[in-house]
């Protein structure tokens, strides 16, 4: 993230977003935070998995696009296009920040639509413009809901992690992979739900899951997984494509 700036029409009245180079900036971005909301869209085509924040320790849902660090590989295979995009990524290069009122004081409930101006998808010749005469376009106004859909979402996870935890519903997982050139690697810290446990929980329990709408994003979670080996041969199918060039 570079400089951000406060979107408002007087400062950034010509400036211009490219839409397209989206894909290209999350060319080394192997997984991206996800929401409850989209999990049925993700699970499409990404292995879900809940990973710990570096800075808090609290879980968080992600979705997962390549097997080692700065690799994705829906980008790199040419599917990305025809892939379901993250809200978080759909966001780029817009974020939200707390307005600072005179005393400096930040103001936490009242967030404000921030552009990151040393993106270099932010332009003035090319893109989607954020203004036309002094109003917000219909980019700009998607832009703001995505993000409102973020921050709700973000919400939304941290009740759903707090009932997985609270009946010891995760677990770690260890992705052990072997390719067809004999390269291995292992990819740790990740965690999903464990399913013994899972089968455990008392019936009264599982039909609060139920009403809660719950039990499709766990179904999503755990189904998703089976996208591993689709990474997996993706990834042979570049490895073998390199050494043959």
């Amino acid at each position: 993230m570079g400089k951000l700036e406060k979107v408002s029409s007087e400062k950034h009245k010509h400036s211009k977003v490219l839409v397209d180079g989206v894909l290209a900036n999350n060319a080394n971005v192997h997984m991206s935070h996800i929401v409850l909301q989209e999990f049925a869209e993700v699970a499409q085509y990404y292995p879900i998995f809940l990973c710990k924040d570096s800075d808090t320790g609290q879980f968080q849902p992600m979705a997962l696009f390549g097997l080692t660090v700065d690799e994705n590989i829906y980008q790199s295979s040419g599917l990305w296009r025809k892939c379901y995009l993250p809200l978080k990524i759909q966001s780029q290069p817009f974020y939200l920040i707390n307005d600072v009122d005179p005393s400096g004081n930040n103001q936490q409930d009242k967030p404000s639509l921030a552009l990151d101006v040393d993106d270099n998808r932010v332009q003035q010749q090319q893109g989607n413009s954020l203004f036309s005469q002094d109003k917000a376009t219909a980019y700009l106004q998607q832009q703001t809901k995505i993000l409102a859909d973020l921050t709700q979402g973000f919400v939304l996870n941290r009740a759903f992690i707090t009932l997985l935890s609270e009946y010891d519903l995760i677990e770690s997982v260890t992705l052990d992979i072997k390719y067809n050139n004999s390269q291995e690697c292992k990819l740790e810290g990740l965690y999903s739900i464990n399913q013994t446990m899972l089968e455990k929980v008392p019936t009264d329990i599982q039909k609060q899951f139920e009403q809660q709408g719950y039990v499709p994003l766990m179904s999503a979670m755990l189904s998703s997984i089976n996208h591993v080996s689709t990474l997996i041969d993706i990834k042979n199918a570049l490895l073998c494509s390199t050494e043959i060039a």
